[in-house]
């Protein structure tokens, strides 16, 4: 199945989106489509009306959901399998770039770092706002960096993000924020790009790892 380019289909679908966003109560909604890539199931692989619907389920490229099917609730649905992956089409010219030129090409940062709950070996989540308006995020776990979907996250993390995008400083959030990433005792921030010396700095004290990736 050949995809459209993103943009297309969001600028095609932008009443729904904000539909759904005005349904959900959610105003960061908006934002959280299109910087996930997410997509409405039914239009990409049922009917694809022209009537302006509210879509209740929508989905990203890496195989989990964003649902308000059960209320106006959202609810992220991580591995949902309902979804046929084999059928999912990856619309990100950028993947599979490494961290660091990710970095070069993003205006935001948001990091949590902390130890992985099973054998407490370091474990971090990087994700980047590209100056595309996309989101990116990558998880450091068990010695090993994997792109995983942004969802990940959890809402108030991506809800933190969304409200603020032209960030000048950097802000130590405290602990993580709710998200499905496997780490315990997480410390998080956000932080604009290219990051300060003195946030580099900080950093480094808590993980040269991360550190290393965000000096330019």
């Amino acid at each position: 199945m050949r995809s459209p380019s993103i943009e297309w289909l969001h600028a095609k679908l932008d009443k729904q989106i904000r539909l759904a966003a005005s349904y959900s109560e959610v105003p960061e909604l908006e934002f959280i489509i299109k910087a996930c890539r997410l997509k409405p199931y039914d239009f990409i692989f049922e009917e694809r009306s022209e009537k302006i619907i509210l879509y209740k389920w929508w989905f990203d490229e890496f195989g989990n959901s964003l649902s308000m099917e059960k209320s106006k609730r959202v609810e992220l649905i991580h591995n949902d399998l309902r979804l046929d992956r084999k059928k999912i089409v990856s619309t990100d010219l950028y993947y599979g770039l490494s961290l660091e030129q990710i970095a070069k090409m993003s205006k935001l940062v948001h990091l949590v770092s902390g130890k992985d709950e099973d054998v407490y070996q370091d474990c971090a989540l990087l994700t980047f706002l590209g100056i595309d308006g996309h989101l990116r995020s990558y998880l450091y776990w068990y010695g090993e960096w994997q792109q995983v979907s942004p969802l990940i996250m959890g809402l108030k993390s991506l809800k933190t993000i969304a409200n603020h995008i032209d960030v000048k400083h950097y802000h130590h959030l405290g602990n993580k924020e709710n998200s499905a990433i496997p780490c315990v005792s997480g410390e998080a921030w956000l932080s604009f790009l290219p990051a300060s010396p003195a946030f580099v700095s900080d950093l480094n004290k808590q993980s040269e790892t991360l550190a290393a990736i965000l000096k330019q």
